[in-house]
C-alpha cells in the first residue's frame, strides 16, 4: 500500500510541474536572474518527548555581488505519529529596504518505502511588513521525493513547492542532495529553477550545512 501511495505521489508531482512550467514559459524574457543562496540549520529533537526544534538562518545574494536578504527561523514542531508531523514557526526576513515578520504553519506527511522517501508538505504563511503596514498570506505545498543510495553519504533529492492564495504566485524547482559527514552533521546542495507569475525565472545555487543533536 505505502508504495502504490508513493507512486501516486510521484505521478502528482509530474502533473504539478507541467502547469507552472507552461505559465512560466510565457512570462519569461531573455535576462534570467542568478543567484546564491547559503544557510545553516541547526536541528533537535527532545529525548523520551514527540517534541523537535530547529533554527534556520539563511541570506541571498544575486550575481554574487550584494547581500539582498537575509532570515532566521525558529520552530517548535510535534510529531503525531511516524508518518505525520506539525510545527509553528517565527521569520524575522530583512531586505534591503525593509523588514517583515512572517508566522508560519506546516503539517508534513512522509512515506517510506525501503531507501525511498517521499514527503508532502503544506505550509501557510502569514507575513506583514511594518513599514507599510502591508500583511498577505500564502500556501506553499511542496512534494519532494529523496532516495538514499546505497553504501554512500549521498541522498539525492527532487522537489517542487508551489506558492498560491488566490491565484498562483510562484513555483520551486529542485535538484539537490544531502551528503551525511557523520551522525550531526550534513552537507546540502541544491540547483533551484524559480518561476514567477509574469516576472523572469530564477537560476540560484544552494549550499548549506545541517546539524542535528
Amino acid at each position: 500500500m505505502k508504495y502504490l501511495q508513493m507512486r501516486i505521489l510521484v505521478v502528482v508531482l509530474l502533473l504539478f510541474a507541467l502547469p507552472t512550467f507552461a505559465q512560466e514559459t510565457e512570462a519569461e524574457v531573455e535576462d534570467n536572474t542568478f543567484g546564491g543562496w547559503e544557510f545553516f540549520e541547526v536541528y533537535h529533537d527532545f529525548k523520551n518527548s514527540n517534541w523537535f526544534a530547529s533554527f534556520y538562518f539563511e541570506h541571498d545574494n544575486y550575481q554574487y555581488q550584494r547581500l539582498e536578504c537575509w532570515y532566521t527561523r525558529i520552530t517548535v514542531g510535534y510529531k503525531i505519529n511516524s508518518w505525520l508531523k506539525t510545527d509553528v514557526a517565527y521569520d524575522f526576513m530583512q531586505e534591503p529596504d525593509y523588514a517583515t515578520h512572517r508566522g508560519v504553519y506546516d503539517i508534513t506527511g512522509t512515506l517510506k518505502q525501503g531507501n525511498l522517501t517521499v514527503s508532502l508538505r503544506e505550509r501557510f504563511v502569514h507575513s506583514w511588513t511594518p513599514s507599510v503596514n502591508k500583511h498577505s498570506n500564502v500556501l506553499r505545498s511542496r512534494l519532494k521525493a529523496q532516495y538514499a543510495i546505497p553504501n554512500t553519504r549521498f541522498s539525492p533529492y527532487l522537489a517542487m513547492e508551489i506558492f498560491t492564495w488566490d491565484v498562483w504566485k510562484k513555483t520551486r524547482h529542485y535538484v539537490a542532495t544531502t551528503y551525511k559527514l557523520n551522525d550531526h552533521f550534513e552537507i546540502e546542495g541544491y540547483y533551484l529553477y524559480y518561476t514567477f507569475a509574469g516576472t523572469p525565472s530564477e537560476h540560484v545555487l544552494g549550499i548549506g550545512l545541517n546539524i542535528e543533536f
